[in-house]
């Protein structure tokens, strides 16, 4: 499976967002996040980092 895990970098720290995400767009809100389970999130940020091997995604705040 290429599913990741997203985070978010506020103040430095990484904190988990959402599990086992498969589909992200950029959308007018900002991204749109959906995991295998159905569970959505859109976050108003930009993705500065990304690991396949560790299926890691960073988003920083806009």
């Amino acid at each position: 499976m290429c599913d990741v895990n997203v985070f978010i970098l506020n103040n430095g720290v990484e904190e988990k967002i959402l599990e086992n995400v498969d589909l992200i767009e950029e959308v007018a809100e900002g991204m749109h996040l959906v995991n295998i389970f159905g569970e959505e999130r859109t976050l108003k940020a930009r993705m500065v980092h990304y690991n396949n091997s560790e299926k890691r995604m960073v988003f920083q705040p806009v």
